[in-house]
């Protein structure tokens, strides 16, 4: 059978012409539908992001609104709460909904934020130290059928005020020897209440000269059973104990000042070496500045509660003697700030802090002419609260040159250009809720 092959190709154009025709047809059928529908998508799309920004501004307000409040509530003396302002007083329990316009989500405290939109804040009270900001944000406003709404919820949290929620000036979660020439005075100050010149969950020991004086009993006359507390609960700590959460902000801090020690910050600032041993000694030839001031544990890590759970060779050891500050030129030799240690603290000689010493275990004090703690001092002992034996010393062996002093200062305490009263968002807690 003979094959035939065909060579006229006429009248295939006509066919892919048509062919060509459909295929554009539908692209221009589907870029006319696009068309529709895209500025409708990009509308939608912008009114969200409007939203979400609306509701941040919410956010930021709230934050602002409480800062303002701690801020003026912090200086001593105290003062006027800023306009728009939330004054912490008003919020004196957890639970405690902040006024208008940081009280509702339900329309009657909108607030109108520009062009493009408006948000509502709702502000509530969820410790002594933190709170839960609620924002809802709308674009273009917060009534009609077109708007659009986003809603975040995260809470926020500021650095504990120890100076009001402490009730002395020596407060020590074990055993307290006081000796030599030494004077614990709580009565120079009350701008922060009237407070006990030592709080003991163990004993007090008086010895030597030494005086205690306490504000409580409306004189200054030292040394009566008015003047200090021992014995006292453990849960009388509950308030001057700063949190894991705490130290890490006091870390966090601490290395933006320069004056972080621990693991990778050997001497303050970050080195590869020495390594790390958690012992630290301040003196002329190793001096430190003002600001926060934090030294850590050998591993970096928080000092466990349980006391079977802790290990000793990983605490901080620090000593503090002769000529160890940098100061300022109005105040040499003078500190001024947080010293936070996350172990032991032994500070001997002459020289001034004038701020919080804050010590997770033992804290001795053996001072020399007119060197002293003009602000406050913290130990909780937290390896020794069931011993017997004296863990925090103020000059016990001296009864005639051992001249250590501890005085209450509520302004040295807040030290409000080292010690931001602001609130700062809580890690881990900030979410958008879609509902």
């Amino acid at each position: 059978m003979r094959q035939i092959i065909w060579k006229n190709e006429r009248g295939v154009a006509l066919p892919m012409a048509v062919l060509l025709l459909l295929v554009l047809t539908s692209l221009m059928l589907a870029f006319v539908s696009l068309a529709q529908t895209e500025p409708m998508i990009a509308k939608n799309h912008l009114l969200a992001t409007q939203a979400r920004a609306q509701a941040e501004a919410g956010f930021e307000r709230a934050v602002w609104a409480l800062s303002q409040g701690s801020i003026a509530k912090a200086a001593v003396p105290a003062a006027a709460i800023p306009a728009n302002a939330i004054d912490p007083d008003l919020l004196p329990i957890d639970g405690s909904i902040a006024p208008a316009p940081y009280c509702c989500l339900d329309g009657s405290a909108y607030v109108s934020s520009g062009t493009t939109g408006g948000f509502e804040v709702k502000v509530t009270r969820t410790g002594k130290n933190e709170r839960l900001v609620e924002a809802i944000g709308y674009a273009p406003g917060n009534t009609g059928p077109t708007r659009s709404r986003r809603r975040i919820l995260a809470r926020v949290e500021k650095l504990p005020d120890v100076a009001f929620d402490t009730p002395c000036a020596l407060c020590v979660k074990g055993d307290v020897g006081v000796g030599g020439n030494s004077t614990i005075d709580a009565t120079l100050d009350t701008s922060c209440g009237n407070k006990l010149g030592v709080v003991s969950v163990g004993t007090t020991t008086r010895s030597g000269s030494a005086n205690i004086s306490g504000a409580v009993d409306g004189n200054t006359t030292p040394n009566q059973s008015t003047d200090y507390q021992q014995n006292a609960p453990s849960s009388t700590f509950d308030s001057m104990t700063l949190s894991a959460k705490n130290f890490n902000t006091l870390r966090e801090l601490a290395k933006l000042n320069g004056t972080y020690f621990g693991p990778g910050s050997p001497n303050g600032t970050v080195a590869s070496s020495p390594a790390y041993t958690g012992s630290v000694h301040f003196s002329a030839s190793n001096q430190v500045k003002n600001g926060i001031v934090f030294i850590d544990t050998v591993s970096g890590q928080n000092i466990p509660t349980v006391v079977a759970d802790q290990n000793p060779s990983d605490f901080a050891n620090v000593l503090i003697d002769g000529n160890p500050f940098i100061g300022d030129q109005s105040s040499p030799n003078q500190f001024k700030g947080w010293i936070v240690v996350n172990g032991a603290l032994n500070i001997s000689g002459n020289m001034k802090i004038n701020g919080l010493v804050y010590v997770v275990n033992d804290l001795t004090y053996n001072g020399t002419g007119t060197g002293e703690i003009n602000g406050l001092a913290i130990s909780q002992n937290i390896r020794d609260t069931t011993e017997t034996a004296i863990s925090t010393v103020i000059d016990p062996d001296s009864t005639t040159t051992g001249n250590s002093r501890v005085k209450f200062n509520c302004a040295n305490t807040r030290s409000w250009a080292f010690i931001p009263q602001n609130f700062r968002l809580k890690p881990g807690t900030y979410r958008e809720v879609f509902d």
